[in-house]
């Protein structure tokens, strides 16, 4: 028996405790990441985004803990924030032209560069369960952990863009976020 056939007779036992409403990914990111909510006009480029549905973004998070972040950000990602402070100081922004909601927006996307913050972006197009999500700047850590809480309820729903298939590579994905965050024991 190959690997990904132990991890979906493992899913299809457990299927059932594998759905998580909104609320409940909600509850997870405040007590696990101490993640801290705010208006999605903040993000001001969030109206552009082809991966949302504007209007059915329902919270938007940040964490910006330093002890958090230093555990969800991974070798590589560290590194790139390094790379991005040194450019950062090279090429500094001139914050004299940024007032009010843009000098607001200006830091944020800083503070994601440079390893300071992430935000979190949920969407919910039936008010039950989360349709899309998106990490800023970048936690794979935190991406894959939401991966594993979000997508058993797209396939229950059948808002899914792949099927319960093994040798999809997205399910297979979902599989082993499952298992790697102990979902499956």
């Amino acid at each position: 028996m190959s690997h990904y056939e132990k991890l979906i007779r493992k899913y299809k036992y457990k299927q059932e405790e594998l759905i998580f409403t909104k609320e409940q990914v909600v509850d997870i990111l405040l007590s696990k990441y101490k993640a801290q909510e705010f208006q999605k006009e903040l993000i001001l480029d969030l109206m552009r985004d082809d991966h949302f549905q504007y209007d059915k973004i329902f919270k938007c998070f940040r964490i910006d803990d330093p002890y958090i972040l230093n555990k969800v950000f991974t070798v590589e990602e560290k590194k790139e924030h390094m790379e991005e402070i040194n450019d950062n100081e090279m090429n500094a922004f001139d914050y004299s032209k940024s007032t009010g909601t843009d000098f607001e927006y200006n830091k944020m996307v800083l503070d994601e560069q440079e390893g300071r913050r992430i935000d979190i972006i949920l969407e919910s197009k039936d008010d039950t369960s989360i349709s899309e999500f998106q990490v800023r700047h970048r936690s794979d850590k935190i991406s894959s952990y939401l991966n594993a809480l979000i997508v058993g309820a797209l396939i229950q729903t059948g808002a899914a863009e792949y099927e319960e298939d093994t040798e999809d590579y997205y399910f297979k994905f979902y599989l082993d976020n499952l298992n790697a965050y102990g979902f499956l024991k």
